[in-house]
């Protein structure tokens, strides 16, 4: 089969987890020989070009199917779409199914329909889910989730098939040495090292970053000899053994996840995070709260622990008990890094989309 330009767009140029899976399908697609490209809203290089929500309709080549991942508009992304044109559509939240909001939460209205005023305050919520709603019944686009949680939720309020493709990562050979990496830092091999990870740090607020500090307080009256690493915000800072860094490179994040004990990621809403598979990637056990895909990724007791949603008591019993104990610690990274490479590499996502490109196109030549 001859296969059209794949088009891809998301939201920000190079940041965030929706614009990194897009990156690498186009990267995984041009390796398999096939055409893809990738346009985005909101540049975050001086001399890069963005495309408007508004205006990838007239962007897309012809015959190309457009691969939408993510907008700060899905109304305007949307209408400028022909439904004679092919489209696919994977979902990184849930805000094409709300009146505006990532994640309900526990939004006692989103089961049944958005409403105004909206309780959490988001305008016009109700004509804007409806409006989101119309759209995807007049394009009839594929629809991806990469967990199996959001595409029961979406196969609910859109009333459309949605097929499942978990998230995939570049994944190395071998887990990487945490003694070369603490030595690069300068931390003593025998310490216990904590980390919380995500993009927006302390601010992050569907990450629980508001709660770090507590729990970092908490953990450490308890550990006293424990350095934690807090890494995704604004600033670079260090309060005591708590050490703030910003919004890093892949790099430096991988280092910082090799030389840690126990990833911390207490959060509220998530649907497939790529935090949690880089820090598989590193054999890095993850503690988490059991919510939206995240058990989909953690095995209980097996590659991390998941605890109840919003227990502090309950997640900070359970890093303690992986960080007081090496020998289960390493076992957990070691099943976290091979689960990881069975289900969640690159090659097995781009594969899996290229099969859904085929059904598609097939379909349509039917």
């Amino acid at each position: 089969m001859d296969f059209p330009l794949i088009y891809h767009h998301t939201g920000l140029e190079s940041s965030g987890g929706a614009t990194r899976v897009a990156r690498l399908l186009v990267e995984g697609l041009h390796q398999q020989g096939l055409s893809a490209e990738l346009s985005f809203e909101l540049a975050e290089a001086p001399d890069s070009v963005p495309t408007a929500p508004d205006a990838v309709g007239d962007s897309l080549p012809e015959n190309g199917v457009a691969h939408l991942h993510c907008t700060g508009d899905w109304i305007s992304l949307l209408t400028g779409l022909s439904p004679d044109r092919k489209s696919v559509i994977t979902l990184h939240d849930c805000e094409l199914l709300t009146g505006g909001c990532p994640y309900p939460l526990e939004c006692p209205d989103f089961a049944e329909q958005c409403v105004d005023p909206c309780p959490r305050n988001f305008p016009n919520s109700a004509m804007l889910k409806q409006s989101k709603l119309a759209q995807v019944e007049r394009l009839a686009p594929v629809v991806v989730a990469p967990s199996r949680w959001l595409a029961r939720l979406a196969r609910t309020h859109l009333n459309r098939s949605v097929s499942v493709i978990p998230n995939g990562i570049p994944w190395p050979d071998r887990p990487a040495s945490a003694i070369e990496a603490r030595h690069r830092l300068g931390i003593h091999p025998a310490a216990r090292v904590a980390m919380f990870a995500a993009h927006g740090g302390m601010a992050a607020g569907y990450k629980s970053g508001d709660s770090w500090l507590t729990l970092w307080q908490h953990l450490k009256a308890r550990v006293p000899e424990l350095v934690c690493f807090a890494v995704g915000g604004d600033t670079e800072e260090r309060h005591g053994d708590l050490i703030v860094w910003p919004y890093v490179d892949r790099a430096k994040l991988g280092l910082l996840m090799s030389a840690a004990d126990v990833l911390l990621y207490p959060t509220r809403a998530d649907n497939h995070s790529l935090v949690i598979l880089e820090a598989m990637s590193r054999a890095l056990p993850v503690v988490s709260y059991a919510v939206g895909g995240v058990p989909e990724q953690i095995v209980d007791h097996g590659t991390g622990r998941l605890v109840p949603p919003g227990d502090q008591s309950a997640f900070l019993d359970a890093a303690i008990s992986i960080l007081s104990r090496p020998g289960v610690r390493r076992q957990m990274g070691l099943e976290a890094f091979s689960g990881g490479q069975k289900r969640f590499t690159v090659d097995r996502m781009v594969s899996g989309y290229r099969r859904i490109y085929t059904r598609f196109l097939e379909n349509l030549t039917a």
